[in-house]
């Protein structure tokens, strides 16, 4: 049985109610910066403890596990001090802000090896994006050298929020990494250098005075591109793009349905067309894995610490990139 507390309550109710329906957890307490919000989920979560602070639930020697669901700004502090007290962590992404934050992440983890540390990398447990990989895998698309994932994120009222009163916030950390973790994963390689711009057009009526757009550009060692965007303004429904473009197949991810374009192999003209109906996320299955994961060490996370390291050092990268306005080799 593991004891589990539930750092930052929006997302964050979705990771309480994981751990609440699991057999194998005790949701032992909650915390929030609004105290109110903790007081109003009472109802939904009777048994639970309401702590003060991050630290108080960070120390109560009776939990097991942190799950880490509260401004971007805060998640590495909550980190770094739950692993010092040897806590499991679960952390929405990103785990961090830079990359000193990033080196002192990855120092103390190797310290505790008996600790699992992972990220709420959902688009990995997609059924559609589950499909991709395996095609890639089995060279269903020839030889790729081209692939397009787009982050639609498509709620800009968000952006005047916590974001906006942030020192310093990152659509490419807050957004991007999730398509760039998917390609990576999908590929099984990481790319080599990256070029990154961005700029705030689409939400300069808002309260947000960072970049609320970017565009990368990943060059992978053989040669492909891939083009990631974090698109934070755009008018569309909150959805994840992909396209994949090889020698012997392309594929169309799009808003309600996907193609493939493949070519015959004794006619080498003509395109035939398949379509796939959309399936949503499984957001919870990389937290149910993660339980696994815990209780059997022969159970890898679907997102393992070095997985959470390979994307951040992209990120940051192409963060590099975009300040310095040129292309930047990516040191893993």
């Amino acid at each position: 049985m593991l004891n589990v507390g539930v750092i930052g309550l929006g997302v964050g109710q979705r990771h309480a109610n994981v751990y609440k329906n699991d057999v194998r957890c005790r949701l032992i307490g909650i915390h929030d910066l609004n105290h109110k919000k903790c007081e109003n989920l009472k109802s939904k979560f009777p048994c639970v403890k309401i702590y003060r602070s991050d630290n108080e639930i960070i120390n109560d020697g009776n939990i097991d596990l942190i799950s880490i669901a509260s401004f971007d700004n805060y998640h590495f502090k909550q980190v770094i001090n739950s692993l010092k007290k040897n806590k499991h962590v679960m952390v929405e992404k990103p785990i961090c802000l830079n990359k000193e934050e990033l080196d002192q992440i990855i120092e103390i983890k190797e310290k505790k090896k008996n600790i699992q540390l992972s990220s709420n990398l959902v688009l990995r447990t997609n059924p559609k994006m589950v499909d991709i990989k395996k095609d890639i895998m089995l060279s269903s698309y020839g030889s790729i050298y081209y692939i397009e994932a787009d982050y639609f994120w498509g709620r800009t009222s968000k952006l005047s929020g916590w974001r906006s009163k942030m020192d310093y916030y990152s659509i490419i950390l807050g957004a991007a990494i999730h398509m760039i973790d998917l390609v990576i994963w999908m590929l099984g390689v990481k790319p080599i250098s990256v070029y990154a711009i961005g700029n705030r057009l689409g939400s300069n009526t808002t309260d947000l005075k960072f970049n609320s757009f970017a565009v990368m550009l990943l060059k992978f060692s053989n040669g492909l591109i891939a083009k990631i965007t974090g698109n934070g303004p755009c008018v569309h429904p909150h959805f994840h793009g992909i396209k994949v473009f090889g020698s012997k197949k392309t594929l169309i991810h799009n808003f309600h349905e996907s193609f493939y374009f493949d070519k015959t192999k004794n006619k080498t003209n003509k395109v035939t067309l398949k379509k796939r109906k959309y399936k949503g996320d499984n957001k919870d299955k990389i937290i149910t894995n993660f339980i696994d994961s815990i209780l059997n060490p022969k159970i890898n996370p679907i997102v393992i610490e070095q997985d959470i390291y390979n994307s951040m050092s992209v990120c940051l990268a192409a963060e590099e990139s975009m300040n310095a306005n040129r292309i930047v080799k990516i040191k893993y």
